[in-house]
């Protein structure tokens, strides 16, 4: 029962209820109007005559003051106020109100009221219709601009996700290339320690060389001084062979042929020896 409720409450601020009041009040307008008019038209034209042509001259002149005052934005505000003054008098020739004549005050200001009231409706009842029908419009089109930017945000919202699974992506190949790239420094610091061990080797068999190089040079120098020194003990010792030669051929007697252990000796045999004949 609440919710009924709040649908009439709602609906006393929606468009219908105005369009409702509009044309009930636009069609009585109408119908006034015409009887007033085919009161006017010369009876010469016929009673179906006068009444199509009234009809007629009475939509025409109610639709004119409609659009008037619907774009009264167009106009001079001064003929919507003048088509009001038009429709209380109208108002007042259909109800007799300007008839002073065997009516009691009360009868004329009650034609005069509804007519000044009448015209007022039909005065407000345009201007709240356009009012209304703008609102909404206004409504509409702000509906359409939120449904245009939830669209836009919802696009937006993809983009976003998109860029974020990108970057999600991209920090994962981020995080694989730092991976690969502490697994090259890691590589390049075994790398640098087995290269530096190398070095240390290639230093240590370089002095090792050196060393081994001294040695060879100082056993070298040594086998020189051994070389030298056995010539020397060689000269020495052909020195002392030629003398011992010498000395021998001197002990030797060519006479007897006899090989003799001292000088002494030699020179003994040397005059007692006499040659072979």
């Amino acid at each position: 029962m609440t919710k009924f409720y709040e649908k009439a409450a709602d609906s006393l601020f929606s468009l219908p209820p105005i369009l409702i009041g509009f044309f009930a009040i636009f069609g009585y307008l109408i119908f006034e109007s015409q009887a007033l008019i085919s009161g006017l038209l010369p009876a010469e034209m016929g009673s179906i005559s006068r009444e199509v042509a009234a009809g007629f001259l009475a939509v025409a002149i109610h639709l004119m003051i409609l659009l008037t005052a619907t774009n009264s934005k167009l106009v001079s505000h001064a003929f919507t106020i003048f088509y009001a003054f038009c429709s209380y008098g109208i108002t007042a020739l259909f109800f007799d109100a300007f008839n002073f004549t065997g009516k009691e005050q009360r009868e004329i200001f009650s034609a005069h009221l509804f007519s000044i009231l009448i015209a007022s409706i039909n005065y407000l009842v345009v201007y709240l219709l356009v009012g209304k029908y703008y609102e909404v419009k206004d409504n509409c089109s702000a509906v359409d601009k939120l449904q245009t930017a939830n669209e836009q945000l919802r696009q937006k919202n993809e983009e976003v996700s998109m860029l974020n699974e990108e970057l999600t992506r991209l920090q994962q190949q981020l995080t694989a290339t730092q991976r690969e790239a502490t697994k090259s420094n890691d590589t390049a610091t075994n790398l640098s320690q087995e290269l530096q061990r190398v070095n240390e080797e290639l230093t240590e068999s370089k002095e090792k060389v050196n060393i081994h190089y001294q040695e060879l040079t100082t056993a070298n120098e040594k086998n020189q001084a051994l070389e030298k020194e056995l010539l020397q003990t060689q000269r020495i010792s052909k020195d002392q062979k030629d003398k011992i030669f010498m000395a021998y051929e001197k002990l030797y007697c060519p006479h007897c042929e006899g090989q003799f252990s001292n000088v002494n000796a030699h020179n003994v045999h040397k005059r007692n020896c006499k040659p072979v004949s």
